[in-house]
């Protein structure tokens, strides 16, 4: 291929500007406006247990001015167990707010991932040649992830830190011993609920992981197959699986979340009956005249252990992470805002394309500064084949790109049947023209759906016809589960002679009109070699074929062979008619038969 010619990858960095961050926080309620209702709940879930704690806390200085006194002892009890039924309904308020606030998040986040890649299919190829497919990805898990943290983190108190916990705890110790033993069995309590809460949550948490993978594999798969999927005019049915996919991670990730979330309202509420017990247990050491317990030691060690919770660091922890968030926000709506290929306004249809392909004197730059093709032209009839020959980067692969209209043309025309190529709805282009390239790209499917991808509609029958074709069908069945095998991580356990022949098998079953092998033998050895020529000489029976190769012995039969050299067509003719001419062609020939 011609990678010398291709814009150099990772060169675009957007610029992320904090200082205009009120836009970003305006489109990012905007994808909170379908849980008004959610979020109205849980604004009213805060007032009334905000309201509770006020009141908590207000009876608490009640009973030690009014009713630490012998004749108020029944009193005194009623008003702590009024105080520890509020305390128990203000925990209750407190999950139901935090579970809304977690499925309100990843609700949001699924929106916003998916607007994401829905763009993502659709960006031109112009978009991935400047940009890391790394950074692409980070976008779309790391970033949106950080948002959704930020939209729980805004609305969920955060637990005190290590400093304050350590601080208060001795703090307390220090001022009652006795008292100090209640918090450490809240504690206790709170230990033995998490461990409890843990078991159940495991499960789900594997689930959230597992269906996380998936949704990476199939982010990974489609952007590093991006050329095979809008060539093939796949986007709907990824579109369909990445859809399914991210449905299930989000209904794994609710249901870990929200297990996992009945801690902090069970450790808020345990924190809230040791204050009732701490202030009981001191007003009855006082009544009683033992363990040295005043007013004014109950009253410090409830504030010791109001501040235990620590909401100053939790505060600026929560000032970072908003910061984090806007900035992963503006890179998830610049990657959203991307301009996507759109066809030209009253696209033509190609309803029924026969194979006439002409470019007439087309020049082209991946950038401004440097021309890759000057003055193209050629003519290829319905069921000829036409050869790309020439040294590596002198353009070939970039005259079959063009074809398909995978990047704008700066000066001439591309012909399919008569048509100008950009005039064209794609996706009927798109299903003109099949290409096989060098390195074959096979999606986590059966083989069965990896063959299907070149026409969906095709039946069973049809794919072991075309798996037959192209010569691949003996070894499929060879396979345990035959068309059924799932492959991985781009089917590593396939050599790269099969994959070619799946490709191949693929391009067999789209019946596509005109043909492109891009150096499609370069990358198999020569024993595989026979057999996906035998393949491709099938293929290219009933289709206009262009043929870039460097092994020039497999294309003396071509009707027409172009030289290109510096983007250049420096000769044309047949075979024996460029031999005969004893120029760059017979050059790179007898260089060949030598060696």
């Amino acid at each position: 291929m011609d990678m010398r010619n291709r814009p150099r990858r990772n060169i675009h960095r957007e610029k992320v500007n904090l200082g205009d961050w009120r836009p970003t926080v305006r489109r990012l309620g905007g994808y909170l406006g379908h849980a008004k209702r959610k979020l109205i709940i849980t604004f009213l879930m805060t007032i009334v247990t905000t309201a509770v704690t006020v009141v908590g806390t207000r009876l608490n200085g009640i009973v030690i001015d009014r009713y630490i006194h012998a004749d108020t002892l029944h009193t005194l009890l009623l008003v702590c167990l009024a105080m520890g039924v509020m305390y128990v309904i203000a925990s209750g308020f407190v999950y139901f707010q935090n579970a809304l606030i977690i499925q309100v998040a990843q609700t949001t986040s699924a929106d916003i991932r998916r607007d994401v890649f829905a763009n993502l299919q659709q960006l031109p190829m112009h978009y991935f040649d400047t940009h890391d497919n790394g950074d692409v990805m980070s976008r779309l898990t790391n970033d949106v992830d950080n948002i959704n943290t930020a939209l729980m983190q805004t609305f969920v108190q955060l637990f005190t830190g290590i400093i304050s916990i350590i601080g208060m705890g001795a703090a307390m110790l220090v001022l009652s011993p006795v008292l100090t033993l209640i918090t450490l069995l809240a504690s206790a309590a709170t230990y033995a609920f998490s461990k409890a809460v843990a078991k159940r949550t495991q499960q789900a948490f594997m689930t959230q992981q597992r269906t996380l993978g998936e949704l990476n594999t199939q982010i990974e798969e489609s952007v590093t197959g991006k050329q095979v999927v809008q060539g093939f005019d796949h986007i709907d049915a990824t579109m369909a699986t990445f859809t399914a996919t991210n449905a299930e991670y989000t209904t794994a990730a609710f249901a870990a979340q929200a297990w996992s979330s009945v801690i902090g309202p069970f450790n808020n509420m345990t924190n809230n009956l040791a204050y009732v017990l701490i202030t009981a247990a001191g007003a009855a050491s006082i009544l009683l005249g033992q363990g040295g317990i005043t007013v004014g030691i109950i009253f410090t060690f409830l504030i010791y252990l109001r501040n235990f919770t620590g909401p100053i660091n939790n505060l600026l922890d929560l000032i970072n992470t908003l910061q984090l968030s806007l900035i992963s926000a503006q890179r998830v709506f610049a990657l959203i805002d991307e301009p996507p290929e759109q066809d030209v306004p009253d696209a033509l249809p190609l309803p029924h394309p026969v194979g006439h392909v002409r470019f007439e004197h087309v020049d082209f730059a991946y950038a401004p500064d440097r021309q890759i093709l000057h003055d193209v032209s050629l003519t290829a009839e319905p069921g000829q084949v036409i050869a790309l020959v020439g040294q590596t980067g002198a353009g070939k692969t970039t005259i079959m790109n063009l074809l398909t209209n995978l990047y704008p043309l700066q000066h001439g025309a591309i012909l399919l049947d008569g048509h100008d190529v950009t005039s064209l709805r794609r996706a009927d282009l798109r299903h003109a023209v099949t290409v096989v390239q060098q390195e074959s790209f096979l999606f986590t499917l059966t083989i069965r759906e990896n063959i299907r991808l070149g026409r969906p509609t095709a039946t069973d029958a049809e794919v072991a016809q075309a798996a037959q074709q192209a010569n691949a069908a003996g070894f499929i069945t060879q396979l345990p589960q035959g068309y059924d095998t799932l492959l991985t991580e781009n089917a590593h356990d396939l050599s790269q002679g099969q994959r070619q022949l799946l490709s191949i098998a693929r391009a067999f079953i789209a019946q596509a009109p005109v043909l492109v092998l891009d150096e499609a033998t370069a990358a198999i050895d020569s024993n595989t070699e026979a057999m996906v020529q035998t393949a491709m000489s099938r293929l290219m029976q009933h289709a206009t074929s262009f043929v870039i190769a460097h092994r020039l012995s497999t294309i003396q039969a071509a009707d027409q062979i172009l030289v290109i050299a510096d983007g250049r067509v420096v000769e044309r003719g047949t075979h024996a008619e460029l031999l005969a001419q004893g120029g760059e062609y017979a050059s790179l020939y007898n260089s060949q038969f030598e060696a």
